[in-house]
């Protein structure tokens, strides 16, 4: 007697290395796509269209303006708006930062460095930003020291 269950299956039998069917690498086009939604995002001071480019366990970290989650990401722009309100009235617009780079042209894309800069508000500097295959994992910003920053610093 023959059971059908005892018969192998191609799928669950074992294979040496070189037996098995080589891997074929991810192009990387659906996190480059999400990085440019997020890059977009900032440059348009658009919460909602950053958010969408996250993936789960986001968070930015600004120094002058504090720890921020995907979900907490519109308070930022609130926070960095009620801190540079002695400056004058302020707009979304002013409120975007273009990002350049990556700088480093590295490939791994755990570590990209940009230059990030708000030529509205006068503030620039260095963001690094991790990304996965569901999006910005994180970014970490650090700010070149000037007037700008002097204020968004005093007021934290």
């Amino acid at each position: 007697m023959r059971l059908a269950v005892l018969d192998e299956h191609p799928e669950w039998t074992r294979h040496t290395r070189a037996e098995r069917p080589a891997a074929t690498p991810p192009d990387g086009a659906e996190w480059r796509k999400l990085l440019d939604g997020y890059l977009a995002g900032w440059a348009e001071g658009d919460p909602l269209k950053i958010i969408a480019a996250t993936a789960p366990g986001y968070r930015l970290d600004d120094p002058f303006v504090g720890l921020f989650t995907r979900w907490s990401l519109p308070q930022y722009f609130d926070e960095l708006q009620l801190r540079l309100a002695a400056s004058g009235p302020l707009v979304t617009r002013d409120l975007a930062f273009v990002l350049h780079g990556p700088m480093d042209h590295s490939s791994s894309r755990l570590g990209l460095k940009f230059w990030r800069e708000a030529p509205r508000l006068g503030l620039t500097g260095i963001a690094t930003i991790q990304v996965g295959a569901r999006g910005v994992i994180a970014e970490t910003t650090a700010y070149d020291l000037n007037l700008a920053s002097d204020l968004l610093r005093r007021t934290a």
